[in-house]
């Protein structure tokens, strides 16, 4: 066995145990707990003695477990709720699930987004308390335009763009909420005097919770301003369709000054984050110190950025640490989403085309010794199957001897079918997780 298998050997065992301890159901737990009649919520404690009615609503790639949690915890105090995810993994006894659309809005996303509001409205009072737990993925899957006049056809189109221009979520969330019923703050508003508790599994950077799913249970304190400069950043106004341009919303919001209406922070309604980035990859952190003996550096500064530019920034910096330390094992670490534009008609992800990337440059420049992976823990990675791939600089001489060509599959953003012909694509289904990808580079 090669020292370059055994570096591959180890960068999917750290992986795959990093996810194994992340596990969305076993975090929500130890922040969800019952004591007797009362209900802890992160850092604060609820009297169910004073409430009739219970409503769970999950919206996110981990939604469903995070409501079999709550269920487990909650049993029958919950009365009503809904869920919305990409995929059910396991089942629910007691809440609905809707399949909602992701990186597209579909039928369910906008009917899971109905069912909530109508939830809300119905039930808001005192008495009521609401349990939201939110995780990325939620900006597609639960959906409801401002504006009437904007289709389903409309939505997958301007989701459709945002996804492929070259924005970074925080970008595209910020349109979405200008032009959503449900985004920015305007959930949580259908149901003003109710108790609401919002726990969140967070795939944005900074923490910044009124991105998670477009941050429908926080006020959105983006500003026309910040709408105008991104529409014309990326030339979406010659992009959206023409139902979304001409309807209100977007034309108040890309000639007004003020804020849209999310509301204002209730003292009734308390956020609390449960998991993020960070904590996948100090868990790597620790898998690769105490089972591998590496000598590990967290690269916090290499989080968003384009996708050529992060991944030579990853090759450099893994060689340095790999002189620093000759003689014994390194790893980098890293987590974030890198800005991978779609060139092409063929199948991938911004994880994949790193890794297709980083093969490429350690061909060429022989960097001996050195395994990548980087892969979504969410278990999907673009318009594709896997969770991401891994590379050595041996990945391009294979490929060249079976016929497969790297730039061709570069140039058609088609990064999954060369990793799938060399057995390198990491395809692991939904995880029913969402703290973003993690890059995890080793060295021997």
């Amino acid at each position: 066995m090669t020292s370059t298998t055994k570096l591959r050997e180890a960068a999917l065992t750290i992986f795959h145990r990093t996810l194994a301890a992340i596990d969305v159901e076993t975090v929500v737990a130890s922040h969800l707990q019952l004591d007797g009649n009362r209900l802890v919520a992160g850092d604060k404690t609820i009297d169910l003695d004073k409430i009739s009615r219970l409503l769970v609503i999950a919206i996110g790639k981990a939604s469903v477990p995070m409501a079999r949690a709550a269920e487990r915890i909650l049993g029958d105090r919950i009365t009503d709720g809904v869920v919305v995810s990409n995929a059910v993994i396991g089942s629910l006894p007691q809440l609905p699930v809707l399949l909602g659309g992701h990186p597209l809005p579909n039928a369910a996303s906008l009917e899971a987004a109905a069912r909530a509001l109508s939830l809300l409205k119905q039930h808001d009072s005192e008495q009521t308390l609401v349990l939201f737990l939110i995780s990325g993925g939620g900006s597609a899957m639960f959906e409801q335009p401002i504006d009437p006049g904007i289709t389903l056809d409309d939505l997958q189109a301007v989701n459709k763009t945002l996804v492929n221009c070259g924005a970074v979520i925080n970008e595209m969330n910020i349109v979405r909420r200008h032009l959503s019923a449900v985004k920015g703050g305007k959930l949580a508003a259908a149901a003003p005097r109710s108790r609401q508790v919002s726990l969140y599994i967070s795939d944005v950077n900074s923490d910044d919770l009124t991105t998670v799913a477009s941050g429908p249970t926080l006020p959105d304190a983006s500003t026309a301003k910040d709408f105008r400069q991104i529409v014309e950043r990326y030339d979406l106004i010659n992009q959206f369709p023409a139902n979304v341009v001409r309807s209100s919303a977007f034309r108040r919001s890309a000639v007004a000054s003020r804020t849209p209406e999310g509301g204002t922070l209730n003292a009734l309604h308390t956020h609390h984050l449960l998991m993020d980035n960070r904590r996948a990859m100090l868990e790597a952190q620790r898998i690769a110190e105490q089972e591998f003996g590496c000598i590990v550096e967290l690269a916090d500064d290499l989080v968003e950025g384009h996708v050529e530019a992060m991944m030579l920034a990853h090759i450099e910096r893994i060689v340095l640490l790999q002189a620093k330390h000759r003689g014994k094992p390194v790893a980098l670490i890293s987590g974030g989403e890198a800005i991978c534009p779609v060139r092409g008609n063929g199948q991938g992800g911004r994880n994949q085309e790193f890794i297709l990337r980083a093969a490429i440059q350690m061909h060429q420049f022989q960097t001996e010794n050195v395994v990548a992976l980087s892969a979504g823990t969410d278990g999907i990675d673009g318009h594709s199957p896997a969770a991401g791939a891994i590379a050595d600089a041996e990945t391009i001489t294979r490929a060249t001897a079976k016929g497969i060509f790297a730039e061709a599959h570069l140039i058609n953003s088609d990064s999954f079918n060369f990793f799938r012909e060399l057995g390198d694509a990491i395809i692991i289904g939904p995880t029913g997780n969402n703290v973003r990808d993690l890059r995890i580079l080793l060295a021997g």
